[in-house]
């Protein structure tokens, strides 16, 4: 077993959290490493039902040999199980480790545990203890480990947990949790990943953790994920609400014979539609258009989605403005694109650094926005929103960010939905966010306001390099950029 930590993988990142939603931990480690949560990952993604979850906690116990020696065994034992009731009902399978401080005190924890605990016993008495586990993991650590009559929950309780011992562990997840094993044995692969576990170094088992990130298109998986059944069902909302109007229509055409053929028009008209929105349904086995939109699109992120909301941040590079007008006010250095500009720059300077972006088109602009998108009701800005880590080389879009408007694109998204075309419904955003409007002077100054102090590296050279604003001037300038390290 090897002692060094293992953190930084790709299958505990900030965008696996978002995928493995339902395999987490339920406190932190302390000292000690992220390699359970990845392992766990790694081997329960294609067993663990998506309507199921699985919860590893870790019991830190700091208890002194005063606090054991003065207690009764009824108190230990609460100490000892306290919070796993309330993880069980949290979670569909979990694991339990519960360990101390000093080794000492692990020793009582243990005898009291094995002498009131399991089948028979006052307490877990619809736990058994897996004796085989234990002598599995004598030399390694001394430990108790239990099982529930559902095979859904394991309890283990161990005098120290040092890496070694914490790796070791990791190494018989299968046996914690054999209710999800049962008819889904391991490959050999994941056989490989656990023996891993026990070598001297940590190299093969890095490197092994990673290849299953690989096999998973995390962000694709993220986008399915989200998006499964999205436009099933907004168009199940219309189905809904089509089916209602067609009872009206029948009632009225037996109500009033007079108006039949009107009425029989109207009805098989809407007949029509609604039988298109069903083969629409039926034929949504796969990913839809707007999943791989999403999923093609790079530039694109996913917030949240709900019903028939997606909010979402649209990124690329500013390439939609007028230059004719841009002309005319960039050479103005009393206008409105240089009144708040940083006193540290000359107009001069944020001139010279206008002309690269917008006119020789020698660096590039990077900017973003945030929306929020209602199959229903249309499309709106998100201003002043939190934006994810996907953004922090981004400008926000003052005119969005700032100013929470994106003019006739709003009209157009609904154009768009009236032909139940989401994916040109959706691009609407992405257009207005890569739009600068330099007739709008307010837009325009808090633009430059912003650009000009903003420590962010939007800027991006020919090289693929990136740089803030006062860093590109400095290298207009001939000076070197450094930054602080």
């Amino acid at each position: 077993m090897f002692n060094k930590r293992v953190h930084g993988t790709a299958l505990t990142s900030a965008v696996a959290d978002r995928l493995f939603l339902n395999i987490t931990t339920g406190t932190t480690l302390g000292t000690l490493d992220l390699s359970s949560l990845a392992t766990l990952r790694a081997l329960l993604h294609k067993r663990l039902p998506s309507n199921e979850s699985m919860g590893l906690t870790y019991k830190y116990l700091h208890l002194t040999e005063y606090d054991i020696s003065t207690a009764s065994t009824s108190q230990h034992m609460n100490w000892f199980m306290h919070g796993m009731a309330e993880q069980q009902q949290a979670s569909t399978y979990n694991i339990h480790i519960v360990h101390t401080v000093h080794s000492s005190v692990g020793s009582t924890m243990l005898e009291t545990v094995k002498a009131n605990a399991g089948i028979g016993k006052r307490y877990m008495g619809g736990f058994t203890r897996r004796d085989d586990l234990h002598i599995f993991f004598a030399r390694k650590a001394k430990a108790l480990f239990y099982t529930d009559a559902s095979e859904k929950c394991t309890v283990i309780f161990t005098n120290k947990l040092e890496l070694r011992q914490f790796h070791a562990l990791q190494m018989m997840i299968p046996k914690y949790l054999p209710h999800l094993f049962a008819d889904n044995p391991l490959s050999e692969k994941e056989t490989s990943l656990l023996k891993s576990l026990g070598n001297k170094s940590a190299i093969e088992y890095e490197t092994l953790i990673e290849t299953f990130a690989k096999d998973l298109d995390m962000r694709a998986e993220i986008i399915r994920s989200k998006l499964a059944g999205f436009e099933a069902s907004f168009e199940r909302i219309k189905t809904d609400e089509l089916r209602r109007e067609i009872l009206t229509h029948q009632k009225d055409y037996e109500h009033y014979l007079a108006l039949m053929r009107d009425t029989h028009s109207m009805m098989q008209d809407r007949m029509y539609t609604l039988a298109g929105l069903e083969s629409s349904i039926n034929r949504q086995s796969g990913d839809s258009e707007l999943m791989e939109y999403f999923m093609c699109n790079k530039n694109l992120t996913i917030l949240h989605v709900e019903g028939t909301i997606i909010k979402f941040v649209a990124h690329g590079y500013v390439d939609i403005y007028d230059v004719d007008v841009f002309e005319k006010y960039s050479s103005n250095h009393g206008g409105f694109l240089y009144h708040r500009i940083n006193p540290r720059i000359t107009a001069a300077q944020m001139e010279k650094l206008y002309r690269t972006i917008f006119s020789d088109s020698i660096y590039k602009l990077r900017i973003c926005a945030a929306y929020i998108v209602d199959m229903r009701t249309g499309l709106r800005p998100l201003q002043h929103t939190d934006l994810p880590a996907e953004s922090r080389t981004y400008l926000p879009n003052p005119h969005i960010q700032s100013f929470g408007c994106i003019g006739n694109y709003a009209g157009r998204f609904q154009e768009y939905m009236q032909k139940r075309d989401y994916v040109g419904a959706i691009d609407q955003a992405v257009v207005s966010a890569r739009n600068l409007n330099f007739y709008d002077a307010s837009v325009m100054a808090k633009f430059a306001e912003e650009f000009s102090r903003t420590t962010i590296t939007c800027i991006e050279a020919q090289d693929g390099s990136l740089l803030t604003p006062q860093e590109a001037i400095l290298q207009l300038e001939g000076d070197a950029v450094c930054r602080d390290q």
